[in-house]
Parts: structure tokens; C-alpha cells; sequence
């Protein structure tokens, strides 16, 4: 889960928190829902309201995450902490999700894939 809040562009800057300690990164890839999804009845409801897909950058402070007790998504959801995009993709571009290969390379080190 990610607050609205978390959202920024691909290029903004990741705001860490001044306490945190063990702040990291994933690559997700994120789904834009389009619609209304709400008690839809069949996967295929569920497949028309996707808009697209993105790059996500899924930061999270582990320590807050893991060591404070309570809810996981406390380190999950600070400001800042969801870089998306660039680009859209929509479904027919894609094709299958599941399909993608997704590497992450961080100063030319893959570090994820």
C-alpha cells in the first residue's frame, strides 16, 4: 500500500525521512487503474478498468516498516516515497504482465532482476 502522498515523478527527488536508517528501493511495476473497481464479478471486469502500466519505484524505511511495531505500511507510505513513470503503457502494449521481464540497474550495477 502507498499513500496518496508518496507519489511523485520520475525525476523529483526522494524526500528520507531525517530519523530513518535503513531506507531501500524495489522495482515494482504499477498498475493505473482507469475506473471504478468495485465489486466487479470476472478477472476480465477486473482487466477493463486498467488503464496502463508504469515503472514504480518502491522506497520504504525497513526500520519503521519492521521495528516499531503496528502497521507495515507506516514504512512504506512516508512523502515522497513512490517515484512513477516515466511513461504509460497501456494494456494492448503489454501484453501479458506476468510476461515482463524487469530489471533495475543502479549506477550501471544490476541490482535487481
Amino acid at each position: 500500500m502507498k499513500a496518496a502522498n508518496t507519489v511523485i515523478g520520475p525525476d523529483d527527488t526522494v524526500l528520507v525521512p531525517r530519523t530513518s536508517v535503513k531506507t531501500d528501493y524495489e522495482m515494482e511495476l504499477a498498475v493505473i487503474i482507469g475506473g471504478t473497481a468495485r465489486y466487479l464479478d470476472s478477472p476480465e471486469d477486473a482487466d477493463a478498468v486498467i488503464a496502463g502500466y508504469t515503472i514504480a519505484d518502491d522506497v520504504s524505511e525497513r526500520a519503521f516498516q519492521h521495528e516499531r511495531g503496528g502497521q507495515w505500511d507506516k514504512g512504506k507510505s512516508c512523502e515522497a516515497f513512490n517515484p512513477l513513470g516515466p511513461w504509460l503503457v497501456t494494456p494492448d502494449e503489454v501484453g501479458d504482465p506476468q510476461a515482463l521481464g524487469m530489471r533495475l540497474w543502479v549506477n550501471g550495477r544490476l541490482r535487481q532482476g
